[in-house]
């Protein structure tokens, strides 16, 4: 191989390397897209190729989540695209499902080829780094849409620090000694609910999570977290819809919250002569 192109190749290699490393880096996803389109709006100029980079306005712009397997999983499926001899590409991020405290996304990577990829190697590498975060990676093809391959997967919203007025809670209740009454029966309760949550998301159906999330909202309730305790409801009248992996992560961060409303409970019962049991 002459010199001059091997030279090519290792800066061509070089530069794929630090682009991979940036994208990992992405500390947001406007971050996260804002470096794949800088990227493939050089890489389809130099190809002749037009791409599109579309955003849904209702993008939640502070989604948590783990953006460099998003970000390496994306840029599979536009190399893929873009080597596919067509005259346009475009990457659409649309949001399909906005749930309590997070939204479900389509990145859509469209070109206009029809005919089949012998080999999808790429294709296979970003449908299994995909499913690894929880989503799912499916295709469209036909003559009026070309060939699309479209991400799907959750994103949570970030939510705030729970919190209780103690003090509103001791005036609403008349005292301490009712107060350590209250603390006594939510530490029972919610310290058993919280043990079983485990059990009721590894099996199927909604019916059970739902009891669970009525009882513990109630329990939240009582405590004045009133906040929280009306995103356990929300979430509740969510699961009439069916059982959906973002809303089993909903959970799981509802029930860490609802452990830490415990936490600052167990703090104040000392003052009062409740010491909760291990």
């Amino acid at each position: 191989m002459p010199l001059r192109r091997r030279i090519v190749r290792i800066r061509s290699a070089v530069r794929a390397i630090g682009f991979r490393t940036r994208l990992g880096a992405s500390a947001s996803l406007p971050e996260l897209l804002a470096r794949l389109g800088r990227h493939y709006a050089a890489e389809a100029r130099a190809r002749g190729i037009r791409l599109e980079l579309e955003v849904d306005p209702a993008l939640a712009p502070d989604l948590e989540g783990d953006f460099g397997p998003l970000g390496n999983a994306l840029r599979l499926l536009l190399d893929r695209a873009l080597e596919r001899r067509t005259w346009r590409v475009a990457l659409h991020v649309d949001v399909v499902g906005d749930g309590s405290g997070s939204q479900i996304l389509h990145f859509t990577v469209a070109d206009e080829q029809t005919s089949p990829v012998p080999d999808d190697r790429r294709l296979r590498e970003a449908s299994a780094q995909v499913a690894a975060l929880g989503g799912v990676v499916h295709t469209e093809t036909g003559d009026d849409i070309g060939h699309r391959a479209i991400v799907e997967l959750g994103f949570d919203l970030p939510r705030p620090s729970p919190c209780i007025d103690v003090e509103a809670l001791r005036t609403t209740l008349g005292g301490d000694a009712a107060l350590r009454e209250v603390i006594v029966a939510l530490d029972h309760a919610l310290t058993r609910d919280l043990a079983d949550l485990d059990a009721l998301l590894s099996r199927p159906g909604a019916d059970e999570l739902q009891a669970w999330l009525h009882r513990v909202s109630g329990a939240l309730g009582m405590a004045e977290a009133s906040d929280l305790a009306r995103t356990g409801l929300t979430l509740e009248r969510d699961l009439e819809r069916g059982r959906q992996p973002n809303l089993d992560r909903a959970i799981r961060r509802f029930a860490g919250d609802a452990a830490e409303v415990l936490s600052m409970l167990r703090e104040h019962a000392g003052p009062i002569g409740y010491s909760p049991g291990p």
